[in-house]
């Protein structure tokens, strides 16, 4: 594997990594504005924006924490066809469902791309008791999508590695 190829791989995964803690650092959030509110609202005075802001925060939530699930490999597997398979099938197989997911993953993140500029354009609002903008959360999943298409193709072409690098006993 070349040294650019190593290091772009491990530069996806790193950012995978800076994904996840902005994730939990959105649950962070909402898990304050939700205690304030509550003690808000036994004072007779909710926080503005709570469901709203806390609705907004679940996109980072999901779609920041998806990418760094992906480069583990950690989501669910069932191997019950699979199991009895050569090693070097089973990863082919995992290669061609990570290439097709990053594939699929690539269109819903440009089609995300599209919808975040034009809200961007619009300055995107929701109208409540206040205005609160949406704009900022339609580029996190546009983001999050992004960034989950490279590490599903980062780990496709990782499977890859694996089926080449095992195929050929090392000479010894």
């Amino acid at each position: 594997m070349s040294k650019a190829l190593k290091r772009f791989i491990a530069s996806a995964d790193k950012l995978s990594l800076w994904a996840l803690a902005l994730s939990a650092v959105s649950i962070m959030v909402i898990m304050v504005i939700e205690v304030i509110n509550a003690l808000g609202r036994k004072f007779a005075m909710p926080l503005p924006c709570t469901l709203e802001a806390a609705e907004s925060l679940m996109i980072s939530c999901i779609f920041f924490a998806a990418p760094r699930v992906a480069s583990l490999e950690d989501h669910t597997y069932i191997t019950m066809l699979t199991r009895r398979l050569p090693q070097y099938l089973t990863r082919s197989m995992d290669a061609f469902g990570n290439f097709l997911g990053g594939a699929v993953t690539s269109v819903l993140a440009y089609g995300a791309w599209i919808i975040a500029l034009e809200a961007i354009v619009r300055l995107e609002m929701r109208i409540g008791v206040f205005r609160f903008p949406l704009w900022p959360f339609r580029i996190m999943f546009a983001l999050g999508l992004t960034l989950l298409a490279v590490q599903m193709i980062c780990n496709g072409v990782r499977c890859v590695l694996q089926v080449r690098e095992n195929s050929y006993p090392s000479e010894g």
